[in-house]
């Protein structure tokens, strides 16, 4: 007992200090790949290629040679004792090498240039490998994490099990053998714990080899598995082998067809000669003379012709050979790629089963957790062996979760897009969701009577009638637009998200296929509009198809006004600008007019308050033919007009926008701002640090704020979790 305590001491501390620790992207350590060992050393190798390369080029060509001779003569000619003299010759000369040597010469260029490649070949495969390397160790990572948070959910029940089970054998209502069965699984998972540790460290250790510096613990999070991100785009007949088993072959095809002198050594040159001649017995002074010749020399064996067949032999049948290792290694890359594809198929429907299996789980425990509060008897057994399957269906998930990510890397190596060949069913499961049993069993186990647990008090929830004043509670916090939202998010997960980016209002978009499905029963958008407002979040449903504009097309926005006329929105959102509609037929004026007619219908229909999104130039009457948009907004009874003022130019914003607000003082105004990477800089704050950001709007805020300004929106969700993701607070 003393020992189960002080491990889950130590546990909740590491816990505590890995709560506190730094949330690091992938994205921050893929920069650092020049860094790895690895890639280092085969840059040093490509580089001292390179010089090999030089120097082989700096030898090509003509040559200066020389010699410095001296020598003793007698002359037949002369009389004793004259005729005899010493001789010393300096010479210089030039050459250039003809016929083989100049084909050696070109050779050693050639091999040199092909080496170069090759060493570029794998500085290149190194440099992609490397990124690679640091993802499966950063999916290692994270993986040995969320285990380590499930296993942590897990243990800490160890103690309350172990005194409530020891309770009911004692009284006689559960075998030694059970209770022992029990315990034994929460010291299975103490012993795991050790191995994620491990592994967790191991990952991290090689996480810090690759990357060349110091990485502290870290909160992991697991980008999205595509290929837009890709550093480079592979096949099959570019994998690194055989594009140096290629290499190699040019160089043998490029002997082949350029050399015809094999064994015959040729050379031009041309040499100057001169020095004195000291007669003996010597003169006064010696006598100089000097010379020049020009040469042509030649060296071959006197069995030329068989060496030059043995030479053009042997590069045939090297080439022949690196030819045949082409095509094995060929074949057996493919079957590779090919067992690759089906593991990660298979990896995929064992995610799919597993999820299944992983639901089923989850289902036992609501089951036995609910007949635990109601019934007697072995019930709390049976939800402990729930949260025990529970607990192993969730740990199976996780690292069968892990694999799939790490054979996803392994073919980006080879640049096949997984998608191509199946995606699966399986969606993300975040490790809220994954905790939620058990952190349902922890608080279970914490209380002192069962059955004192009440349930949650259901809070329903109904629009407020439209009025024309600002609600104060607009101007606390951030709106959002939330472009395709996925009704299978965790509920709780999304609210969580927006708690900690400070957005208390969201427009809500849904797909044609998600409108068909909450007409035919709200329940899951009834969900999250109940718990959002139990949080004091705001969801309004955005509509933004500019199609409604056209008169032919405007019936469908009334039909979906009418099927979701039940559902409990906080109101109703109009993002459709007449610049985004791509129809011809509507021009100018009528095209405004017909934008305008839209809305006051789409008013008529609404069960909830309205507003519209526009962009400024229609608070200047020049730029709508002399109509007052803002006025016609007041007379259709819009609640809200939200200006898509993207601009980091602070003075012009709140000079228009307090105009506009000091002009309507019966409409709110909001104003619009965007952290979209595909915009100008001066129209988003995507590359700004978040001190910027925070600062601007704030005095924004401050500046604009009338009794009728509405707050501020940003565009968009998705680009708002990216932004604070990339640029922690």
């Amino acid at each position: 007992m003393i020992r189960l305590m002080l491990f889950i001491f130590f546990s909740g501390m590491i816990g505590a200090a890995s709560l506190h620790a730094q949330t690091r992207l992938l994205s921050e350590f893929s920069p650092l790949v020049d860094r790895a060992a690895s890639v280092l050393k085969t840059q040093a190798d490509q580089e001292a290629s390179q010089a090999e390369l030089q120097i082989r080029e700096a030898q090509q060509g003509w040559e200066l040679f020389g010699s410095v001779a001296a020598g003793y003569q007698k002359s037949p000619f002369a009389r004793e004792p004259f005729g005899r003299f010493f001789d010393p010759t300096l010479r210089l000369g030039l050459r250039y090498p003809l016929l083989g040597s100049a084909e050696k010469q070109n050779r050693a260029i050639l091999n040199a240039t092909a080496q170069v490649a090759i060493e570029t070949i794998r500085l290149n495969w190194s440099r992609h490998l490397a990124v690679f390397f640091i993802e499966e160790n950063y999916a290692a990572y994270w993986s040995a994490q969320q285990l380590l948070k499930i296993n942590d959910s897990f243990v800490q029940l160890a103690e309350s099990a172990e005194r409530k089970l020891g309770a009911r054998r004692n009284s006689g209502l559960l075998l030694s053998s059970d209770y022992h069965e029990f315990l034994s699984a929460f010291a299975l998972a103490e012993r795991a714990r050790v191995e994620f540790q491990h592994e967790r460290g191991q990952a991290l250790a090689r996480l810090r080899h690759l990357t060349g510096e110091p990485v502290p613990v870290f909160e992991a999070v697991k980008p999205q598995l595509d290929l837009s991100n890709a550093q480079d785009s592979m096949y099959v007949d570019e994998q690194p082998d055989l594009l140096i088993l290629q290499a190699r072959i040019d160089a043998l095809r490029t002997v082949q067809d350029n050399e015809k002198w094999q064994g015959i050594e040729s050379d031009i040159s041309a040499t100057v000669f001169g020095g004195p001649a000291i007669p003996h017995p010597s003169p006064d002074s010696p006598q100089f003379g000097y010379g020049g010749a020009i040469g042509l020399n030649f060296k071959m064996p006197l069995e030329i012709a068989k060496l030059r067949k043995n030479e053009r032999n042997l590069v045939v049948h090297q080439l022949n050979s690196l030819q045949s290792e082409y095509r094995q290694r060929q074949q057996e890359t493919e079957l590779e790629l090919q067992s690759l594809r089906d593991r990660y198929a298979q990896s995929l429907r064992q995610l799919d089963f597993l999820r299944t299996r992983l639901d089923a789980t989850r289902e036992a425990t609501r089951e036995r957790h609910l007949r635990l509060r109601t019934l007697d008897g072995d019930v709390i057994e049976k939800y402990l062996q729930a949260i025990q399957a529970y607990y192993q269906a969730a740990a199976g998930y996780l690292e069968a979760e892990s694999e799939q990510w790490k054979l996803h890397i392994r073919l980006r190596q080879f640049g096949i897009p997984p998608q191509s060949f199946g995606s699966g069913t399986t969606g993300k499961i975040s490790i809220e969701t994954l905790l939620q049993p058990l952190t349902q069993a922890a608080g279970l186990f914490g209380v002192t009577s069962m059955r004192e647990t009440k349930p949650a008090k259901t809070v329903s929830y109904r629009p407020q009638p439209d009025r024309l004043t600002a609600d104060n509670e607009l101007a606390k916090g951030y709106g959002s637009y939330v472009w395709n939202y996925a009704l299978d998010l965790p509920i709780a997960r999304f609210l969580d998200q927006c708690q900690q980016l400070g957005v208390r209002r969201v427009l809500l978009s849904l797909s044609a296929e998600q409108i068909d499905a909450i007409a035919a029963s709200s329940q899951p958008i009834d969900q999250l509009l109940d718990q959002a407002h139990q949080q004091g979040i705001k969801v309004e449903l955005l509509l933004g198809d500019p199609g409604w504009i056209l008169p032919s097309q405007r019936s469908k926005l009334q039909t979906i006004l009418q099927r979701l006329r039940h559902i409990g929105f906080d109101g109703l959102h109009l993002d459709i600008e007449p610049d985004q509609l791509e129809d011809t037929t509507l021009t100018g004026q009528d095209r405004l007019a017909a934008w305008l007619e839209t809305i006051r219908q789409a008013k008529t229909t609404a069960v909830w308050p309205v507003g519209v999104s526009i962009h400024p130039r229609y608070l200047d009457e020049q730029h709508s033919f002399g109509d007052c948009i803002p006025c016609q907004f007041a007379q259709f009874g819009i609640r809200e007009v939200t200006v898509m003022f993207y601009s980091r130019n602070l003075t012009n914003i709140t000079a228009i926008l307090r105009g506009a607000m000091q002009k309507h003082p019966t409409l709110i105004f909001s104003l619009a701002q965007s952290l979209e990477r595909k915009l100008e800089s001066e129209n988003s704050y995507a590359g700004q640090p978040v001190s910027i950001f925070q600062h601007s709007m704030k005095t924004l805020e401050s500046q604009l704020g009338a009794p009728n300004f509405g707050g501020i929106i940003i565009q968009s969700w998705q680009d708002m979790q990216g932004y604070f993701h990339e640029n922690p607070l």
